[in-house]
């Protein structure tokens, strides 16, 4: 449970650190800094949950391409990871349409990847600073 919170932290950190670089990529604005925070940790919560469920299987399914790529299919997978789950959350802000601005808009292939690459390392250095630690 820990893991997952602190990943989600780490997404929704490198969400909006890749928003605010990557063009291309943007987590909608909110009338309150209040709703802005929640929409980056519903959109970050769908993103750790697609990495933890979907990525395995596109992993499993990939292998070829990982070993012919020596690992760069990794990116495609990542970059596919989060157009999913911009997917998802605009499923999601339908399904749910509170009139506040909900989830993640990407608008090509290339600011996925590229935007992938920065959540991924600020949800790392996250996982690491708040994750759990093993007592040896």
């Amino acid at each position: 449970l820990m893991e997952l919170v602190a990943r989600t932290l780490g997404n929704a950190a490198g969400l909006w650190l890749a928003g605010a670089v990557v063009r291309g990529l943007s987590v909608p604005g909110s009338p309150s800094t209040g709703m802005a925070v929640v929409n980056f940790l519903v959109v970050a919560l769908v993103l750790a949950l697609v990495n933890s469920v979907v990525k395995p299987v596109a992993r499993f399914v990939a292998f070829p391409l990982y070993i012919i790529t020596f690992g760069l299919f990794a990116l495609v997978v990542n970059g596919l990871m989060l157009v999913l789950t911009s997917h998802v959350t605009d499923w999601l802000a339908r399904v749910v349409s509170s009139g506040a601005p909900l989830g993640l808009h990407v608008a090509g292939f290339g600011s996925a990847v590229l935007g992938s690459v920065i959540v991924a390392i600020a949800s790392a250095i996250m996982v690491g600073l708040l994750g759990p630690h093993e007592e040896r």
